[in-house]
Parts: C-alpha cells; sequence; structure tokens
C-alpha cells in the first residue's frame, strides 16, 4: 500500500499487538475497520468505553470538505471527517471501512478523549455508569467487553467522588478504622 499524503510506501507496524500500517517518511497511520478503536481501547483503559465509530450515523454530522485523499486499501476518495466533536480531522473509506491518521492525529484523539473524561461530573458519571450497566445486557459489543467498559466508567465515577466529594472518603476512612470487621 502507498501512502495516501507522500506516496511512500506503508510498512506494518505492531502497535500493542494490533497490525496497522504506518508511512515510514511522514508518519501517517492506516487502520482497517475497528483498529482505531482497538488501539484506543489499548492505549488506555479508562477510555474503552468511549465509542466512536468513524462509519456511524453520528460521524456523517461531522462530515469536513473531502482533502482528496485516495484510500491506499481499494483508491476510492477518502472522506473526511472530525472525530467525535473533536478538533481532529481523520479520512475515511466508505468502501474498505478503513481510517487514515496522519502524523500526531492518534495522539491528539486520545489527548481529546482524555480531556472529555476530566471534564465529566459526578452526576454525569452516575449516568453513564447506569448506561453502560444497562449495555450489559443490550449491548452490541459482547457481554465481556460491556462489563469492562462498565467496570471502567464505575472506576471513574468512584474517582470523581473522591475529587468532588473528599469528605465522603475521609468519613468513609474513619467508619472503616472503628469497624470491627475488615
Amino acid at each position: 500500500m502507498k501512502c495516501p499524503d507522500c506516496d511512500h510506501e506503508l510498512r506494518p507496524l505492531d502497535y500493542k499487538g494490533i497490525q496497522i500500517d504506518e508511512c515510514a517518511y511522514c508518519r501517517g497511520r492506516w487502520f482497517d475497520r475497528d483498529e482505531l478503536t482497538q488501539a484506543k481501547d489499548r492505549t488506555d483503559d479508562d477510555l474503552r468505553w468511549l465509542d466512536f465509530d468513524p462509519f456511524g450515523q453520528d460521524a456523517d454530522e461531522n462530515k469536513k470538505p473531502s482533502r482528496g485523499k485516495q484510500c491506499p486499501r481499494c483508491s476510492l476518495s477518502m472522506d473526511a471527517i472530525a472525530y467525535d466533536h473533536s478538533k481532529v480531522t481523520i479520512d475515511r473509506c466508505p468502501r474498505c471501512l478503513g481510517v487514515w491518521l496522519d502524523h500526531n492525529e492518534f495522539e491528539r484523539i486520545i489527548k481529546y478523549l482524555e480531556n472529555a473524561l476530566s471534564g465529566k461530573s459526578v452526576r454525569e458519571y452516575a449516568a453513564l455508569t447506569f448506561r453502560e450497566f444497562v449495555r450489559i445486557f443490550t449491548g452490541h459489543e459482547g457481554v465481556a467487553s460491556e462489563v469492562k467498559d462498565f467496570l471502567a466508567v464505575l472506576k471513574l465515577l468512584e474517582l470523581r467522588i473522591t475529587v468532588e466529594h473528599p469528605g465522603l472518603i475521609r468519613a468513609y476512612q474513619r467508619i472503616y478504622a472503628i469497624a470491627p470487621f475488615r
């Protein structure tokens, strides 16, 4: 495959157990279908429940003018979209469902998602925890994956409570210290 930016050969790259392709010259990366989500999940486990499908209905709302790039896999003209509601523009192929990221765009996506996590309140995390609990029974990823998503959000809820309400944690620690059972 050839790089859609500089026409150099793409080389296989193992990214945390996922085989992606990278241009050694411009450092752009090609992700086959679902590899971008897998790479995000393996980069930061806390982000695993934040799902954005570049080919889903939400993605069509984020369309941008095409940048004229050709898909390295099937040579079709790729669409440009904003990743979720970020300022990161990615290129996607509507035929083979692959995604092209320019140099540092993957890192910018991770940073955007981490910032999205830190901006949520206890109330928002409580609602998201309930939503992820329901998805254990109704989600499309499979029970094991949905349980992992639920546990990730539950952990973030606990951390947010710790940050927003440190007095509750101190009270809990005092009760635990005098409890007859441990």
